[in-house]
């Protein structure tokens, strides 16, 4: 007889479909990213590696700072309807070129007239030449979701890791360096934009004439989340700049496979997360049961991961890494709690998004910033890289505990609801596992 599933109307089936789909592809995406990281670290050593996660990180910041939170307006505009898509992406392709191309410009200008500690003027020209091309993919796969095309989302990510990947133990083998890495990223930037327009196409979206009436909307949008979003990407990296100038170049490269590491815990929540704006982003304030049940079971899974995560660090850093990044191991194990937590928001945050309400968002986001420039100001001076661990852990979890809180305002949803686990759920999810054995055993007869 077949299996019958529980009822579980707060989780529809396709929305599993489509998140196990995600998750599947971010494990694979956790896995090259991990390969990618061994092969920089051996390769260049810790201070080729910090140079190559600085140049990363500038360029990402960058696009952050020039995109407006146009990326995130993208993705509820072009849910509307086709039309709206195409408006958005003649928009946003003429953001690229004039917005994105005037900072490119602006990059390689000040490579040659300021310098950045511990990076030479040719680092900074690559971090420049990158950031139009870091705008252009994020856009790109914000409006792939939008579309609800998790497919293409999920190869597009999974292509550029791995053209990458690819390119590094290609050139590994003849001899990598510094700037072989680089121009490797760039390449690969460029296949996986050229992989979003060709989907969008497909979808039957190609970039029309830009509309300076959508464009003005999706700023309105845009700019209450922008300060968010850049918040956001300064809470997960200024202790990498931190340590840059207080400790050195060295130190960025051992800490930066720490910070790897600890974020690959980040993978599920953020999948959940994407696949949650989308649905949210149709379904509007109704999706608030479904946020509920993806950030308690989030929260479960992190922490079920995050214990032996803990205790396997030394041994797997020392093996994978060599006896040079063994000081990531400590810094690891104290970024773990924070990591965990933050799934919360990851997942309660693009619930925020997708109803309209980025300002809410924003605020919360803002206030782990400051938390955590005053931490890592007053502990990695005298911490090193552990003190950078324990400020992030402190700011991650406060973050956290502030998005809940906003949440559960905005919603009239309780906490316990939210974050403790429920039997349906694990009901849920053992009725899944069974079906999925039996349709394995008739795969198999067959």
């Amino acid at each position: 007889m077949p299996t019958t599933e529980p009822a579980h109307p707060s989780v529809p089936r396709s929305f599993v479909r489509d998140a196990a789909t995600t998750i599947g592809a971010r494990f694979l995406l956790a896995a090259m990213i991990l390969v990618t990281d061994v092969v920089l670290a051996r390769t260049l050593g810790a201070d080729g590696k910090g140079r190559f996660t600085l140049v990363i990180l500038l360029s990402q910041l960058g696009a952050v700072a020039i995109g407006l939170g146009l990326d995130r307006a993208f993705g509820y505009s072009v849910a509307q309807s086709r039309d709206v898509a195409r408006r958005a992406l003649g928009n946003g392709g003429a953001w690229i070129l004039v917005v994105g191309g005037i900072a490119m410009l602006v990059g390689l200008a000040l490579a040659v007239s300021i310098g950045i500690p511990n990076l030479d003027p040719a680092d900074v020209v690559f971090a420049a030449l990158a950031l139009p091309l870091e705008l252009a993919f994020s856009f790109g796969v914000v409006t792939l979701l939008g579309r609800r095309l998790i497919g293409a989302y999920n190869a597009t990510r999974l292509v550029r890791r791995g053209l990458l990947l690819v390119g590094l133990v290609s050139i590994a083998v003849a001899g990598l360096d510094l700037r072989a890495a680089l121009l490797t990223n760039l390449v690969a930037l460029v296949v996986a934009v050229g992989i979003v327009l060709r989907a969008m196409a497909r979808d039957g979206v190609v970039p029309g004439h830009p509309s300076r009436d959508l464009l003005r909307e999706q700023l309105r949008y845009g700019i209450r989340s922008w300060p968010g979003a850049l918040a956001d990407r300064f809470q997960f990296r200024l202790d990498a700049f931190v340590v840059n100038s207080v400790v050195g170049v060295t130190a960025t490269g051992v800490y930066s496979v720490a910070a790897s590491a600890a974020e690959a815990l980040w993978y599920v929540p953020s999948a959940l997360g994407a696949v949650l704006f989308g649905r949210a982003a149709a379904a509007g304030r109704e999706a608030a049961p479904l946020a509920s049940a993806v950030t308690r079971m989030t929260l479960a899974l992190g922490i079920l991961v995050a214990l032996p995560a803990a205790l396997v660090a030394p041994l797997a850093i020392a093996a994978l890494y060599g006896p040079s990044f063994s000081g990531a191991t400590s810094a690891l194990q104290l970024l773990l709690p924070g990591v965990v937590a933050y799934g919360v928001v990851a997942v309660l945050s693009q619930y925020l998004l997708a109803i309209g309400a980025p300002g809410r968002s924003t605020a919360v986001r803002m206030c782990g910033l400051a938390i955590n420039i005053v931490a890592n100001l007053v502990l990695v001076p005298r911490a090193g890289i552990e003190g950078a661990a324990i400020a992030s852990s402190i700011s991650y979890t406060a973050t956290a505990i502030l998005m809940l809180v906003v949440y559960l305002r905005t919603t009239g949803r309780g906490a316990r609801e939210t974050l403790i686990v429920r039997r349906a759920d694990l009901a849920m999810l053992a009725a899944r596992v069974r079906r999925r054995t039996n349709t394995d055993e008739v795969l198999l007869d067959a």
